[in-house]
C-alpha cells in the first residue's frame, strides 16, 4: 500500500457516509498490475474494522457467460443465521444456498417496499426476478448492519450480474450500502452499456498511479535487508514501469536468485523473467478480444518501425479497431502515452514478445519483413525480422537478407552482415551457385573480424562455382596475409584454381588479372621455399629495373616479389624503395589494402629506413578502418604503424601501436595474421620486452611451423637468457635461430638479427675470433641491403667485439652510418658505445657522451639518460639536467636553414633524410624557444645557440 494513504483516506471517508446512511459508489482504476485487486483488500480490511458487513466478488473473463455468477459470490459471502423475530418471518441475514424465505422487498427507483411471495432458487430466477432478489437482500441485511459490495474486475461481469446490481447501486443513496467496484481502463468489456451505466453513477473515483522511485527502494531494502545501489533501483523501476505487480515480482526474484542489488548486477536484473508477470500478462491476453492480441502482436514485431498503416496491416484488421486495441494496450499499461508504439524496455514489451506463439510470430515477422523492405524501409530493419524466424519463406527473404547485408557492411558493421548471411544460408540448398554467392559474401564480410572462418567459407564455395573465373575471383579476394596453408586447405584450393586457369590459358584482360594475382599469393604462401625463392628471384630480374604497375595484379605480383628479394637480401634498400614508393602512391589509403599485399611495401620501406609518407597513409587507413567496424584491418594496420614507429625510432609510439594490435587479435579474429606476429614481435624485441615478443610467437598457432616465427622466438629466448646471465644457452638460441633462417634462404639481417647477437655472446665467452666473424658476417650482410639503422647496429657489434681502435673505427663509422638515417634512437645507442668504448680519446668521449645524453633527454629515454650521465661523471656526479642547447647535428641544419637553404638541400649536403633534417629543425625550434625558421637567424646569434656555448 505504498503511496496509497490518499487515496485510502478518500475511501475510508466514503465508508463513514455509507455508515451514517448514506449511500455511495467508489469506483477504483488503474492499469494492469497497479495493484487494484490489493487496494480493495485493504478497503475491505477497514470496512471490517468500522463493522461493515463485507459482500464480494471477483468477476473473471472466463466466467462471463455463467449466469448471474458474480451475485452468487456475492449472496455467498452472506452468513447464514437464525431467524431473529418471533414468527421468522424478517431474518437478519438470509442463507442463500437453499430456498428463498417470504422478504419484503424494495424496488430501485421508489425505495418503497412491496410484499412478495416466496422466491425461487438463484438458478430458477428469470432476469427480471434477478435485481428485486439483490435488493431485498441488501435491505434485510443493512437494516442490522451496513454493507460495503465489492466487485473486482467489474467489466467482466456477466450481463445479468450488471442488471441485478444496477437497481441496487440506483437506490444506494438512503441505504447503508458503499459499493466498491475495480475496472480495468480501456478493456473492451468495459464499453457495454451496462458497465458504461455502473460508473457513470460513481460518486468517487480513485486513480491508482504507478510506484516512485523511493517506493521501489524501500521495497528492494526491506526484501534484501541491506543497502541498494540507485542504478539497480532505476533498473527495476524502468522495467516494471512503477507498477506494483512487477515490482513485487522483480523483487522477489532478486531474492530467489540472491541477487546482490549492486551496480555490477544491474544487467542481470535487467534480464529478470518472473514468472508471476508472464501468468498475469497471459491471463490478460487470454481475456481480450482477437483484434486486441493481434493488435498486440503486431506492435511486438514491428518494435520502433510501428506506424498505424503497418500495424494495420499485419494484425490484418480495419483501423477503427487498431485504434480501440490501442487504446486499450495503452490504458492497461503496453502502450506509451500520446504513441502508438510499444513502451520500449519494459518488462511488459518483452514478456509480450516471448509470449507469442511461434507459428503466429513466424507467419507475422515474414509478412512483417516483406511489408517492410516494400515501403522503402531500411533493409535492415526488415531483415530483423527474419532473424527469429524458424523457416524463410521464399527467395525474397533471402534477397532482403542479402541487401542487409551489404547496408551493414556500407555502415560499418561486418558482423551485423555476417548475422543476416548466415541466416541466408539455412534455408539455401546444400549444393549450387546461389550457396556459393552467399558463402563469398559471407566470407567477405567475416574476414574483416573472423579470419579463420572466412577461409573456410571461401574454401567450401569455390568447388560450388561453375567456372573457372568465377572460382579464381573467389581465391583472389582473400588476402595472402591471412591465408595460414599450414592450418586450412585454401592453399591446397589456391593451388588447384591456379592450375585449373594455367590450362585455360587466360585469353582475356580479367583472366589475366587473376592469374597474376594468384601467382602474387603463392610466391607469399611459398616464401620459406627455397627452391620456390631461387624461381621468384628469376621472375623479378627479368621484369626488369621499371616493371609495369598500372594494374591491381602487376602491383601484387612486383609486391610478392620485392618480399621475396627483401628477405632473401637479393636487392638493394635503395632498388627496392624506389618501385615501394612508386607502388604506394599508385594505392589509395583504405583499410582493404590489408587483403592485398600492400603491408608487405610497408615492411620492406620500414626495413629500408625509409618510411617517409608511410605513416600518413597509414592514419587515413586507419581512420576508415575504425568507421568501418574491422578488427583484422585495425590489427594489421596497428601493425604496420609499430614497423614504422619503430624505423623512425620512437620506440613508446611502437610498443603503443604493438599493444593495440595485440589486442584487437583476439580469438574472434582466429589470432594475428602470421606477418603481424613476426612484426609485433620484432617490435617487443626492440623495445626491450623479450617476453612480450616470447609470448605473441607461443600465442600463435603456427610458432612451430613457420620457421620465421621459429627463429624469432629462439631470437627472444636467447636475449632472456643472456639477461639471466646464460651466455652458453643464449649464444645457442641465437645460433638457432640464424640455422632457421639460413634453412628457409633468408639472409636479410632485418628480418632476423641473430648474428650480431651471437658475436656478444662470444665475446662475454671469451671466443674474440668467432665473435668478430659473426659480426663480420652480419656487416658484410647489411652492407649488401644498404639500409643505414641495420648497418649502423652492425657495425656498433663489430665495435664492441674488435679490439683497440679497430673497435673504436668501426663506431666511429656505425656514427657516420646512422646520421644518414631518420632514427635517432639508434644514433643514439652508437653514440653511447662510442663513448663507453676503452679506447676512445677523452675529449672525444665527452663531446659524444653529451649528445647521447641530449639525443637521450629528447627522447623521454631518462632511464638511459641517468645512465649517460653515471659515465659522463665516472659514476659519481648527478644526473645533469637539459640546458636546451643545440646538438651539433642539429646546429649544422640550424645553421644551413638560416643561410636560406631548402630542408631537401640540407639533406643533400649533409648526405642524410630531409624527415632527419626536419627533425633537427623541430628540435632546434623547441630549444631556441622560437616559432619557426624566420627567426632562427636572429635566436642563433645568442649565446645558447651559438656553437660552443
Amino acid at each position: 500500500m505504498l503511496e496509497r494513504e490518499s487515496e485510502l483516506a478518500r475511501a475510508a471517508s466514503a465508508l463513514r457516509r455509507a455508515a451514517g446512511g448514506e449511500g455511495g459508489l467508489l469506483v477504483v482504476r488503474g492499469p494492469l498490475g497497479v495493484g487494484r485487486s490489493t487496494f480493495l483488500e485493504a478497503v475491505a480490511g477497514i470496512a471490517h474494522g468500522e463493522g461493515f458487513l463485507v459482500l464480494r466478488a471477483q468477476a473473471a473473463a472466463a466466467e462471463e457467460n455463467f449466469t448471474l455468477g458474480v451475485v452468487r459470490q456475492l449472496t455467498d459471502s452472506v452468513p447464514a443465521t437464525e431467524p431473529d423475530d418471533e414468527d421468522g418471518s424478517v431474518p437478519r441475514a438470509v442463507c442463500t444456498t437453499g430456498g428463498a424465505p417470504e422478504e419484503a422487498a424494495y424496488t430501485g427507483d421508489t425505495g418503497v417496499p412491496s410484499a412478495v411471495g416466496p422466491l425461487p432458487p438463484w438458478a430458477g430466477l428469470v432476469s427480471q426476478q434477478a435485481p428485486r432478489r439483490l435488493a431485498s437482500l441488501l435491505k434485510a441485511v443493512a437494516s442490522d448492519r451496513p454493507i460495503m459490495v465489492m466487485v473486482d474486475d467489474v467489466q467482466w461481469s456477466d450481463g445479468e450480474s450488471l442488471l441485478a446490481l444496477l437497481p441496487c447501486v440506483a437506490g444506494r443513496r438512503r441505504r447503508r450500502v458503499l459499493f466498491v467496484l475495480s475496472v480495468l481502463p480501456g478493456d473492451v468489456r468495459g464499453a457495454r452499456e451496462y458497465v458504461r451505466q455502473l460508473l457513470d453513477a460513481a460518486d468517487h473515483t480513485v486513480e491508482l498511479s504507478t510506484l516512485g522511485r523511493d517506493s521501489v527502494r524501500l521495497l528492494l531494502e526491506e526484501a534484501c535487508g541491506a543497502p541498494v545501489h540507485g542504478a539497480f533501483v532505476d533498473v527495476l523501476r524502468q522495467r516494471s514501469g512503477g507498477s506494483p505487480l512487477l515490482v513485487k515480482a522483480l523483487v522477489d526474484e532478486v531474492r530467489y536468485q540472491a541477487l546482490a542489488p549492486v551496480a555490477a548486477n544491474c544487467a542481470a536484473a535487467a534480464g529478470l523473467r518472473p514468472e508471476r508477470a508472464r501468468q498475469r500478462l497471459a491471463v490478460f491476453l487470454r481475456a481480450q478480444p482477437d483484434h486486441v492480441r493481434r493488435v498486440a502482436y503486431a506492435l511486438a514485431v514491428l518494435g520502433d518501425a510501428a506506424d498505424r498503416q503497418l500495424v494495420t496491416h499485419l494484425a490484418e484488421i480495419d483501423e477503427q479497431r487498431r485504434a480501440e486495441a490501442t487504446d486499450v494496450l495503452r490504458l492497461t499499461g503496453l502502450v506509451a502515452e500520446h504513441s502508438d508504439s510499444l513502451i520500449p524496455g519494459t518488462l511488459l514489451r518483452d514478456l509480450l514478445e516471448e509470449s507469442m506463439p511461434g507459428a503466429e510470430l513466424t507467419a507475422m515477422r515474414g509478412v512483417a519483413a516483406e511489408v517492410l523492405h516494400r515501403t522503402g524501409h531500411p533493409a535492415e530493419l526488415a531483415a530483423e525480422q527474419l532473424m527469429s524466424v524458424a523457416v524463410l519463406c521464399g527467395s525474397d527473404a533471402v534477397e532482403i537478407l542479402r541487401t542487409a547485408a551489404d547496408s551493414a557492411l556500407r555502415r560499418g558493421s561486418p558482423r551485423d552482415a555476417a548475422r543476416y548471411l548466415r541466416r541466408a544460408l539455412l534455408d539455401t540448398s546444400a549444393t549450387g551457385r546461389d550457396r556459393a554467392r552467399l558463402l563469398i559474401d559471407l566470407a567477405m564480410a567475416e574476414r574483416s573480424f573472423a579470419s579463420a572462418a572466412s577461409l573456410r567459407h571461401v574454401a567450401e564455395a569455390v568447388p560450388l562455382l561453375e567456372s573457372v573465373r568465377e572460382r579464381a575471383d573467389a581465391v583472389t579476394r582473400l588476402g595472402p596475409l591471412l591465408m595460414d596453408p599450414a592450418a586450412f586447405r585454401i592453399d591446397s584450393v589456391r593451388r588447384d584454381v591456379a592450375e585449373e586457369l594455367g590450362r585455360a590459358a587466360p585469353h582475356d584482360y580479367i583472366e589475366r588479372e587473376l592469374a597474376l594475382r594468384l601467382e602474387a599469393r603463392e610466391n607469399v604462401l611459398a616464401a620459406q621455399d627455397p627452391a620456390h625463392v631461387r624461381r621468384a628471384l628469376r621472375r623479378f630480374r627479368a621484369l626488369g629495373p621499371s616493371p609495369s604497375l598500372r594494374t591491381t595484379g602487376e602491383r601484387e605480383l612486383v609486391t610478392s616479389l620485392m618480399h621475396i628479394a627483401f628477405v632473401a637480401n637479393a636487392a638493394s634498400a635503395d632498388e627496392l624503395t624506389l618501385l615501394c614508393t612508386r607502388l604506394l602512391e599508385q594505392e589509395a589509403p583504405a583499410p582493404e589494402h590489408v587483403h592485398s599485399t600492400v603491408p608487405l611495401v610497408v615492411n620492406i620501406l620500414a626495413g629500408a629506413g625509409r618510411t617517409e609518407g608511410a605513416g600518413g597513409w597509414l592514419r587515413e587507413a586507419h581512420l576508415l578502418a575504425q568507421r568501418r567496424g574491422g578488427d583484422v584491418e585495425q590489427a594489421v594496420i596497428r601493425s604496420e604503424q609499430a614497423l614504422v614507429a619503430l624505423a623512425d625510432g620512437q620506440l613508446v609510439y611502437a610498443r603503443q601501436k604493438m599493444v593495440q594490435a595485440d589486442a584487437l587479435a583476439g580469438p574472434d579474429t582466429g589470432g594475428l595474421p602470421t606477418i603481424c606476429a613476426a612484426v609485433l614481435a620484432i617490435v617487443a624485441l626492440h623495445t626491450e620486452e623479450p617476453q612480450l615478443a616470447e609470448q605473441i610467437l607461443v600465442q600463435h598457432r603456427l610458432h612451430a611451423e613457420n620457421e620465421h616465427l621459429a627463429a624469432l622466438l629462439h631470437l627472444a629466448r636467447g636475449i632472456l637468457a643472456a639477461r639471466r646471465g646464460e651466455t652458453r644457452t643464449a649464444l645457442v638460441h641465437f645460433q638457432t635461430a640464424g640455422r632457421r633462417a639460413e634453412r628457409i634462404g633468408w639472409h636479410n639481417p632485418v628480418t632476423v638479427p641473430w648474428s650480431s647477437s651471437a658475436a656478444l655472446m662470444h665475446h662475454r665467452l671469451g671466443e674474440h675470433e668467432e665473435a668478430v666473424a659473426a659480426a663480420l658476417s652480419e656487416v658484410e650482410r647489411s652492407r649488401a641491403w644498404g639500409a643505414p639503422v641495420r648497418l649502423g647496429n652492425a657495425l656498433v657489434a663489430l665495435g664492441k667485439v674488435s679490439r683497440g681502435r679497430e673497435g673504436v673505427d668501426f663506431l666511429e663509422e656505425a656514427v657516420d652510418v646512422l646520421e644518414k638515417g631518420p632514427n635517432e634512437h639508434e644514433l643514439c645507442q652508437a653514440l653511447y658505445a662510442l663513448g663507453t668504448h676503452g679506447e676512445t680519446d677523452p675529449r672525444r668521449r665527452a663531446s659524444v657522451l653529451e649528445r647521447a645524453y641530449m639525443m637521450a633527454v629528447d627522447q623521454g629515454a631518462s632511464a638511459f639518460a641517468e645512465k649517460i650521465a653515471r659515465k659522463k661523471s665516472g659514476g659519481t656526479r648527478a644526473p645533469s639536467t637539459p640546458n636546451g642547447r643545440l646538438t651539433p647535428s642539429e646546429q649544422k641544419v640550424a645553421r644551413l636553414a638560416a643561410d636560406g637553404a631548402s630542408n631537401a638541400e640540407i639533406a643533400a649536403k649533409l648526405g642524410t633524410s630531409s624527415r632527419m633534417v626536419e627533425k633537427h629543425l623541430t628540435n632546434s625550434y623547441r630549444k631556441l624557444g622560437i616559432s619557426g625558421r624566420p627567426d632562427l637567424a636572429r635566436a642563433l646569434e645568442a649565446p645558447d645557440g651559438t656553437p660552443g656555448a
